[in-house]
């Protein structure tokens, strides 16, 4: 499918990740005690969702360029958040994998992804910066539940990772993530 030329895009158009990830979070049990971290934050529009469209009051911590000298190739959490996001920003590293197995380690609860999905979407032509297309079955392989989404304006075209830390028990807040493996949705 070919791709637009890179424009950027509204918030409302840009916030079905946001509310995926502030989804997944709330079903993990986020609450206003815990802590949350924004790897890529960019303009903090997770923060805006979670305050705005979830009453969040809790501790937002943005993780960017613009925060300091970060560079998410070599970066590890100082500390451990009890939620770690990492919006679309997978596809922008060389090895995604050693961000998000330091972001799983930092996880006191759990780890939201979200990335392009490169059975739908061309994920290298889609910004110049793309570097790794991630799929769906690689994050499940790492221990994510993984759903498909509408986020770039074609159906299915995103992927949403969820990681719990072990122990953690969704089914008492009467949602049971679907793990994917692989065959059928």
């Amino acid at each position: 499918m070919p791709v637009e030329k890179f424009v950027r895009r509204t918030y409302l158009e840009r916030a079905a990740r946001y509310r995926i990830a502030a989804d997944r979070m709330s079903t993990g049990g986020l609450n206003d005690r815990h802590s949350v971290a924004d790897i890529g934050a960019g303009h903090t529009e997770l923060d805006v969702c979670l305050r705005t469209e979830h009453g969040w009051r809790g501790r937002y911590v943005a993780v960017d360029r613009w925060t300091g000298d970060v560079d998410l190739e070599r970066w590890k959490p100082p500390m451990r958040f009890d939620w770690l996001a990492c919006l679309e920003v997978i596809e922008h590293l060389q090895d995604p994998d050693r961000l998000m197995s330091v972001l799983m380690d930092s996880a006191e609860l759990g780890v939201v992804i979200t990335t392009p999905n490169p059975a739908v979407v061309d994920v290298l032509a889609m910004d110049p910066t793309h570097k790794t297309p991630v799929s769906r079955e690689h994050l499940a392989q790492l221990g994510f539940y993984t759903s498909l989404h509408n986020f770039y304006g074609t159906a299915e075209d995103g992927i949403c990772g969820t990681w719990y830390r072990e122990g953690l028990d969704v089914v008492e807040r009467q949602v049971t993530p679907v793990r994917y493996e692989g065959c059928g949705r």
